[in-house]
Parts: C-alpha cells; structure tokens; sequence
C-alpha cells in the first residue's frame, strides 16, 4: 500500500499540504487538478457548479479497494427523555429509518443509504455505483469503519496511523519498509 501511495504522492502539486477540501474541490472543478480523494460532501461543491454526475465528474472508490468500502455515517442522536416524550422519539426514529427518507435525504445530501434495500431509482450516475458498491461489500464481509470517525479503531490507533501515513506523504519516512515498520511499532506503542 505505501508503494502506491508513493507513485501517487508524485501526481500531486506542491501546494497540497493545508488545503482546504473545498479548494481542491474547485480545482477539480474547474480543471486545474484531475482528481480528488473525498467524500460525499465534495458532491455539493459539484452540483453548485452545475456538473453532471457520469457526465462532467465521475465517482470511485480509491484505486486498488474493489469490493471493499470504507463508511462514516450520520447520526441522530436521542436523549433520555420521560416516558411522555419517547413516543416522539419512536417515530423521528421509524421516519429516519423508512426507505423513503433513506432515498430522499440521501439523494439531497449526495451519499447512499444506510439500509441496503433502497431503490435506486431517485438516485444519480454517483448515487447508483455507491449503492451497488456498498450492497455488494455488505454482502462479500468487506465493509469497514473508517478511521476518521472511530468506527475502524481507536482513536490512538487512527492518529498513530495517520500520523505515519503523513509522515510518509512528506517524505519524512522514505521508504515503503520504513513505513510498515513505523506503522507496527506506533500502532503497538498506541494500544
């Protein structure tokens, strides 16, 4: 992984340390970069600028990951409220859940339904690959948590991974060797 990473890390310009997602999201945009790793939010920036998903701008999942998805998620949620107050609870959470919200909120905010059995019909080119792409990881054991929202470790394992990874995107480690053995080693010194 950290051999392609490197080969990667070649096609990016100078200036990509600190940017803001949204810039590079205009730079995709507006043709002054080729692509950008991001999630669903980026979409937003495309749909302003009038792009069309399939047409103008294509959806992927990161190079070399076929089959597999890496998820975040949004999340409701419920306090613990007097008995009065729960039946309110009950049908925010039925209405959350129900196919036609998971198809009207996803297709509004540009990311895919948590349920796997929502209809893609309202769905964009972008919408119908992710759905497919996470029915198909759900079914093949190959949906993972991410890192960034603590769903794929703890947080000391994500900020030791990320901090090696970074480290390595920097050139302060090398070497793809260099890097696993800091990964094993920060990894362990964080559990």
């Amino acid at each position: 992984s950290f051999d392609n990473l490197a080969k990667l890390v070649k096609y990016v310009d100078p200036n990509f340390s600190g940017r803001d997602w949204n810039l590079a999201t205009a730079m995709v945009i507006k043709g002054d970069a080729l692509v950008q790793v991001m999630g669903d939010w980026a979409k937003g920036e495309f749909h302003a600028a009038n792009k069309t998903p399939g047409t103008d701008f294509l959806c992927y999942r990161f190079p070399g990951t076929d089959g597999s998805v890496i998820y975040n998620s949004d999340m409701f949620g419920m306090f613990n409220v007097p008995d009065d107050r729960k039946a309110a609870q009950v049908a925010l959470a039925t209405a959350t859940l129900s196919k036609s919200f998971q198809s009207a909120f996803n297709v509004v905010k540009g990311s895919v339904p948590a349920r796997t059995d929502v209809p893609d019909t309202d769905f964009d080119a972008c919408g119908k690959k992710g759905i497919a792409d996470l029915k198909k990881a759900n079914e093949g054991g190959t949906l993972f948590g991410s890192l960034a929202q603590g769903y794929g470790a703890p947080p000391a394992v994500a900020n030791a991974y990320k901090d090696v990874v970074s480290k390595f995107v920097h050139g302060q480690i090398k070497s793809s060797d260099e890097a696993v053995t800091e990964l094993v080693k920060a990894i362990d010194d964080a559990k």
